[in-house]
């Protein structure tokens, strides 16, 4: 028998051990009967871009582990400094290894010619700063000179006239012309200056020239004092302030620059009295002229020498110098800023052995309140 017959005759036992498959159903399901399918319409596409929820526990999961992992560091670094302290305290090596303990009296050997190679070492180190450093102390013969220049003026000083009290500082005047001739007393006025709203900052000392500018130096003084209907210097600011030039200042109406102060009955404008005096030296009080040859009391205070001040200012008075004050204003303000506002805050005359204070002026108050109803009405 063949294979192929072999194979063949198995074939026909399983045939009867598995039978042929049914036949397949061919009828048709009733239409009612068939199962709807939904199908859902097409999704668009969505870009979400609020930032994802946040969650503590997320964030906050991981720091029990971490904390566990930092106790267990640190208790590890407290277990090694320990064992390096008692090395150290027993005499032993701690940045060496030794693999056989040598003996005791070798120990001690070791150490003693390690610590000798140290010394020397830092030795040489410092012999080296020594040799290099330069001295900071004076020599034997700069002290000696000091010392004869020092007796010297010992020896001079004990020579002289004794005083009691420290000569009284001359005054600067770089021009004798403003010079207070003999025989005439000027009088002085004093103008207590401020930052708004702040502490005064000094005193302004100035000598008026009343013998030769008497008309101009009386509105000055009159506006120093107050005039009685609430005009005066007390109280306004200096509106123009030039660094090392010089600041203007005495706007009694607006304390802008734009006023001009008349008094009551006066029938004709007050004038300058004379162009005596240039603006030759720095520190001079001139009062402005306007083109109608009229004085409205704004007053400048020069800080150099202002020829293009003349015939165009009058000057009254000088302000004493040597003066703290003087040289502190003098570079502050500038020309297209109105800060620091700085402030008459008083003023200050002697008349008849007493002293006259100025009066606030009032006039202001109430033109600024006048201007803010007039901006507030609709």
């Amino acid at each position: 028998m063949t294979v192929g017959e072999i194979v063949l005759n198995t074939a026909k036992s399983m045939d009867s051990l598995y039978p042929s498959p049914p036949p397949e159903v061919t009828e048709i399901i009733p239409k009612k009967w068939r199962r709807k399918i939904f199908k859902a319409p097409p999704a668009c596409a969505k870009v979400d871009t609020s930032p994802p929820p946040y969650n503590k526990l997320s964030m906050t999961g991981r720091l029990r582990g971490w904390s566990r992992r930092l106790t267990q560091i640190t208790m590890e670094n407290f277990v090694l400094l320990q064992n390096i302290k008692r090395w150290q305290m027993a005499g032993g090596k701690v940045d060496c290894h030794w693999d056989v303990m040598p003996a005791p009296i070798e120990r001690y050997y070791r150490n003693r010619v390690d610590h000798l190679k140290l010394v020397q070492r830092e030795n040489k180190v410092i012999h080296r700063l020594i040799t290099d450093a330069v001295a900071r102390v004076e020599t034997t013969e700069n002290l000696r000179r000091a010392w004869r220049r020092n007796r010297n003026i010992i020896v001079q000083g004990a020579q002289g006239k004794f005083v009691l009290f420290p000569p009284v500082p001359q005054e600067t005047i770089e021009d004798p012309v403003f010079i207070t001739p003999p025989g005439v007393k000027r009088p002085r006025v004093y103008l207590t200056l401020r930052v708004k709203n702040c502490a005064p900052m000094g005193e302004l000392a100035v000598e008026l020239f009343t013998d030769f500018c008497p008309q101009n130096c009386r509105l000055f003084t009159e506006l120093l004092d107050g005039d009685g209907l609430g005009h005066g210097y007390v109280g306004t600011s200096f509106f123009r302030k030039v660094p090392n030039l010089y600041w203007s200042g005495g706007d009694v109406i607006y304390n802008n620059g734009f006023g001009c102060y008349a008094q009551k009955d006066r029938r004709v404008p007050i004038g300058a009295d004379n162009y005596h005096f240039s603006h030759s030296i720095p520190g001079l009080v001139s009062m402005r002229v306007t083109a109608d040859n009229e004085m409205c009391g704004i007053f400048n205070i020069t800080f150099k020498p202002m020829p293009q001040f003349d015939l165009k200012n009058v000057v009254i008075g000088r302000v004493i110098r040597p003066s703290n004050l003087y040289d502190e204003i003098r570079g502050l303000g500038s020309a297209l800023c109105l800060s620091p506002v700085i402030e008459v805050s008083a003023t200050r005359r002697r008349v008849g052995g007493q002293w006259r204070h100025g009066l606030p002026n009032q006039r202001l108050l109430k033109t600024t309140s006048k201007l803010l109803k007039d901006i507030q009405k609709p």
